[in-house]
């Protein structure tokens, strides 16, 4: 939301690499991989800002040194997880795998290094939060390689703490650094960002036809769970392929026919509506945030 912030949290990751990592290459390299994530903004760091400064934090340079570890933790993430979904084929760290999966430990533990080393009072409260919140991640990334939520219910549960939990550990790292204690309305709306903008990555996904296509790669989103559970019968070749009874093929021939579907038997919409509940949700939560109107109209910016 901030290119100013961003520019300062980008400059902080740098500093970061360029004193702690001597191995010249290994530098070179993480820092290619940090311009590449700079062309996505770094959002997360921007909300632990955010949160930081809202509960009245000292002002400091410092709180540019957390949100770059926050970012090395979220890039670190992103790797990974493109590795375990191979995925990767269009990003820098597709090259050169072994030494970009060491490049993702350094990046972990440069993050908690960062925060243990900055003079904040509650700096050992923002390392356990993220350390618990990052874990709680894993366990949804776990979920979502084994592919086994296939309902509404699991879907949202597994979302929620893979997504999720990365935006409330940023979100409460910056609060409990400028405070003691920390609203509960934080966690649940965090939790919900991270929720919301995961379904909005899924509508484009299910729109999109190439190799990261979600039906071909028999991943369970909610417009798919809802086509799988349709009654029609022109949707069985569908459900065939999830059940390795039929080929992509099938799939790629009828794309057309499926693109018709999502939007006939009302898939794309029922999950515009569960997006928009939670939004609402998420909307309600900030607005009882103790907090000037200011704050509130610049979080309201991340719900979408």
């Amino acid at each position: 939301m901030s290119t100013a912030q961003s520019v300062l949290i980008k400059k902080s990751i740098e500093k970061v690499i360029n004193e702690q990592i001597t191995q010249q290459q290994l530098k070179e390299q993480l820092l290619m991989f940090v311009d590449y994530q700079s062309k996505q903004g770094f959002s997360f760091g921007e909300l632990l800002v955010l949160h930081y400064n809202q509960f009245n934090g000292v002002v400091t340079e410092e709180i540019y040194s957390v949100a770059a570890a926050v970012e090395m933790l979220i890039l670190s993430s992103n790797m990974l997880d493109d590795f375990e979904d191979e995925d990767c084929m269009d990003k820098p760290w597709s090259t050169e795998v072994p030494l970009s999966l060491n490049a993702t430990t350094a990046l972990l533990f440069l993050s908690a290094s960062v925060i243990r080393t900055t003079d904040f009072k509650n700096k050992d409260k923002a390392i356990s939060i993220l350390i618990e919140y990052a874990l709680r991640s894993i366990n949804g990334q776990h979920k979502d390689l084994l592919n086994s939520s296939r309902n509404e219910t699991d879907y949202i549960e597994m979302t929620l703490e893979k997504s999720g939990s990365l935006v409330t550990l940023a979100c409460l790292i910056g609060t409990v650094l400028a405070t003691d204690d920390y609203p509960k309305e934080i966690v649940t709306y965090s939790e919900l960002i991270g929720l919301v903008g995961q379904i909005t990555n899924d509508l484009k996904d299910i729109t999109t036809w190439n190799e990261k296509n979600d039906l071909l790669n028999k991943k369970f989103t909610l417009p798919i769970i809802y086509l799988l559970n349709y009654p029609d019968d022109d949707l069985q070749f569908i459900r065939d392929y999830y059940n390795n009874k039929s080929s992509a093929d099938e799939v790629i021939k009828n794309q057309e026919l499926i693109s018709r579907k999502l939007v006939e038997t009302g898939a794309i919409t029922y999950t515009e509506v569960i997006r928009k509940m939670h939004q609402n949700r998420a909307l309600n939560e900030v607005k009882r945030l103790p907090v000037d109107q200011h704050y509130i109209d610049q979080l309201v910016k991340y719900i979408h």
